[in-house]
């Protein structure tokens, strides 16, 4: 019997065509292999944005608000980094009581207090949760409840990677080590010169 993990099916349409056939055993490497990439890439990521927004002995930034740094291996300029003023943002529920209540007691608000129906968002879930666990667009009672629909995805992989290889690999010294052997040249992607070029900044 299968598991969810192992089902095969027909390509996506409008998928690009595979190449060799891989056979079940070599497709799963190759996906695991490529989530355990995609791990080592979220660790470097974070390990590199650590320092760039550290500060120096002064208390600067790394790298200054406004200035930019460009990136090479070899002769293949692979884009910069800029450093960007913090984002200003503002937080507002609009039906935060205080506000629905300040809005009603102001002539220029009051008219744009709005009054709305709604079903109540527990029975929408208990809802929804049975029409999946049925495939149909019915209520417990069978009958049909207007505006529910019911969709069914692709087969999805899922990855289960193992949890003390994982954190092996991504322990912070391995992930330093790594990162120091990408800017020594040590580390390379596949047909680009072994070799890392300082940047220059703008």
């Amino acid at each position: 019997m299968s598991t969810p993990d192992e089902t095969t099916g027909a390509p996506v349409q409008g998928a690009p065509a595979p190449g060799p056939a891989l056979g079940r055993a070599g497709a799963s490497h190759v996906y695991l292999v490529g989530r355990v990439l995609e791990e080592l890439a979220k660790a470097l990521y974070t390990y590199g944005d650590a320092h760039l927004t550290s500060t120096t002995a002064n208390g600067a930034l790394l790298l200054p608000v406004e200035d930019r740094e460009s990136a090479y291996i070899g002769p293949h300029r692979i884009g910069r980094v800029q450093m960007y003023a913090p984002k200003k943002t503002a937080s507002l529920k609009p039906d935060h009581p205080a506000l629905i209540a300040w809005a009603k007691e102001r002539e220029h608000y009051r008219h744009n207090v709005l009054t709305i129906e709604i079903l109540a968002p527990a029975v929408v879930a208990a809802l929804k949760a049975h029409a999946v666990k049925v495939g149909a667009a019915v209520d417990k009672y069978g009958e049909p409840v207007p505006g529910l629909t019911v969709s069914e995805g692709d087969p999805t992989p899922t990855k289960s990677l193992d949890k003390d290889f994982m954190a092996e690999l991504l322990a912070p010294e391995r992930i330093e080590q790594l990162a120091m052997d990408i800017i020594a040249g040590a580390v390379a992607l596949p047909g680009l010169t072994p070799s890392i070029e300082k940047g220059e900044q703008a």
